[in-house]
């Protein structure tokens, strides 16, 4: 069977590293075959003509927890591939295939959140009471195929250290979110990245004086996920702007239901004020690891309480571009950045043989950040989207969809360290 080449033409190109007009992105299949100047496409080819719009790579989120309820709202704001940091997928992989009718993002997966004997999140977490059942759960992971592990807020610098030797002998990255092991743990047990600045700056640690506590982490040798969105959402959440949001159609009924009665929904104004103060801080923080060189990766955390999917990475983006970085950066960082820092393969860019997933966008998100969220068109492995036929499957997945484990996490299963479980089983569950 003879594929036939169609030929994409918007007014600019940006490629995952610098823009460029008059050209055209070939695409054959579910793949980038070339990509030529605009005068050298064939007479009588497939044209779809892109005007008023920047075409880029497919963009991802670098740090979200996966619901197959959240693939709609994903694949509609652009995103295809995904990096999920911590999840049970036993249980949340058979789901997705249950989905296999609709365009899905492209999932990296981390496997559960690796803890002490103290878990957190229940149905996200995993127990380990030795540094030899964290080796053996890294190993797990490694054999099926995993390329990267997550260390959560209870794993000691022992576990730590222990499970990023035995996930570095294969090849796998490390995340850490710090809180039994601080920042210099962490650079001492090698974890590569640490994820929201928890545990890093003036506020978690008591401080007082923003730009000490970053200058500090700036000097860590680690790469860093902010996932600024989140302490919006804490200080938001509850608001009725909320559900006036557009975006929130990709959101199910009960999972919105759910984010009502979270925990941290009725909170007075200092709690709300703390928090702001919070965002404040790491905003600054981003603004002075960007002076220093250090490598930040762009992620959302959805679905957080609050945190609509593909809607809060570019709300992420909006702050960032705040925070001091330029929408080009931003733009970069969503894209070839986060493929090339986090080691995910054939996605970030638009180059010949990549997969072509693509996105246009209205307007120029390397200039005005805002037109992230203006999305024209979506390319799927080489297919266009119907959104409007996504939004109606998505309709028809919430009536019926079975709980996954983020579900939980929304109904505030959620177990603070002072009363974590202290079991050592294997499971966590």
């Amino acid at each position: 069977m003879i594929v036939s080449e169609q030929f994409l033409a918007p007014d600019r190109l940006f490629d995952g590293h610098t823009v460029a007009e008059r050209v055209a992105v070939a695409v054959t299949g579910d793949r980038i075959s070339r990509v030529v100047p605009i005068a050298d496409v064939p007479s009588g080819a497939t044209v779809v003509r892109l005007d008023g719009c920047t075409l880029g790579p497919g963009l991802i989120d670098a740090h979200l927890h996966l619901a197959p309820w959240m693939v709609f709202g994903l694949i509609a704001a652009g995103i295809t591939t995904v990096r999920d940091v911590g999840n049970d997928v036993d249980r949340v992989i058979p789901q997705l295939d249950a989905l296999a009718h609709v365009p899905l993002p492209t999932v990296h997966w981390s496997g559960p959140l690796l803890e002490s004997t103290k878990v957190n999140w229940p149905s996200l977490g995993r127990a380990h009471a030795t540094t030899d059942e964290v080796r053996a759960s890294v190993d797990e992971l490694a054999a099926r195929g995993f390329r990267s592990v997550t260390l959560y807020a209870n794993a000691t610098p022992e576990l730590m250290a222990a499970a990023a030797d035995q996930a570095h002998g294969h090849g796998m990255r490390v995340l850490g979110h710090l809180g039994a092991t601080d920042l210099d743990g962490a650079v001492a047990g090698h974890v590569d990245e640490l994820q929201h600045f928890a545990g890093c700056l003036a506020a978690d640690l008591g401080a007082t004086d923003w730009l000490a506590a970053a200058g500090r982490v700036a000097e860590a040798p680690v790469d860093h996920c902010p996932t600024l969105v989140v302490w919006q959402a804490l200080a938001r959440l509850g608001e009725p702007r909320l559900e006036r949001d557009e975006a929130m159609r990709w959101v199910p009924a009960s999972t919105r239901s759910a984010w009502a009665s979270a925990y941290h929904a009725s909170q007075p104004a200092s709690e709300r004020l703390r928090r702001l103060s919070q965002l404040l801080e790491r905003m600054t923080s981003v603004s002075t690891l960007r002076d220093a060189g250090r490598r930040l990766l762009v992620g959302s955390d959805s679905p957080f309480p609050g945190l609509v999917p593909g809607a809060s990475l570019q709300d992420e983006a909006g702050l960032l571009v705040e925070s001091g970085m330029t929408p080009l950066e931003v733009m970069v960082g969503l894209t070839s950045g986060n493929a090339d820092i986090a080691g995910l393969p054939d996605c970030g860019s638009i180059r010949d043989g990549a997969v072509a997933d693509l996105v246009a966008f209205r307007g120029d998100p390397t200039r005005r950040i805002a037109d992230i969220t203006a999305v024209h068109a979506v390319w799927r492995a080489g297919q266009r989207v119907d959104v409007a036929r996504l939004a109606e499957q998505a309709a028809a997945w919430f009536g019926s969809m079975p709980p996954s484990p983020m579900d939980d996490l929304a109904e505030r299963r959620y177990v603070p360290a002072t009363q974590a479980s202290s079991t050592s089983t294997a499971s966590g569950r």
